[in-house]
């Protein structure tokens, strides 16, 4: 993207673009972590037996499951396991993470695009300095053979008599 030569900014290619193909990738990876982690799933806990076992049915009956991914505790004083959601919360909440990636994938392109303008007038001020010093330079050498021209004129060769 950019590289720096003797002190001299370069920027090669170009700030990426919309691709629907990757925000399709990046949904994909982003349910496939839902999926494998414990976000599909709700911890149903309980202090007593009775407790526990009715806050599991009353999750039974709106529709969650029992995870067997994750281990049942049945500790004295904590008794939990992990349910899965049902799929209408499933739906829902992919769907709010599809609004999420597509945000952030957007974030990140405006990022990029904004580090790329940043760069690209960093390198065009540069050239531009680099111009102005040149010309600079260039019209002090001007200045400067003249003044030797007068000078010359002015004193002429010694003349030493041999």
């Amino acid at each position: 993207m950019t590289s720096k030569t003797n002190d001299r900014i370069t920027i090669s290619g170009t700030a990426s673009k919309f691709e629907e193909a990757v925000l399709r990738q990046r949904t994909e990876a982003r349910h496939n972590v839902y999926d494998q982690t414990d976000e599909c799933t709700v911890l149903v806990r309980g202090e007593i037996p009775t407790q526990f076992l009715s806050n599991l049915i009353d999750h039974h009956t709106k529709g969650y499951t029992l995870c067997l991914k994750y281990p049942v505790s049945t500790a004295p004083g904590s008794y939990s396991c992990r349910m899965e959601k049902p799929d209408s919360i499933k739906i829902s909440e992919r769907q709010a993470l599809d609004h999420q990636v597509k945000l952030d994938y957007v974030a990140d392109l405006e990022r990029e695009r904004e580090e790329y303008r940043v760069k690209l007038t960093s390198q065009l001020l540069q050239t531009r300095e680099r111009q102005e010093a040149k010309k600079a330079a260039d019209k002090q050498a001007k200045v400067l053979a003249e003044i030797a021209q007068e000078v010359a004129a002015t004193f002429g060769e010694l003349i030493v008599p041999e």
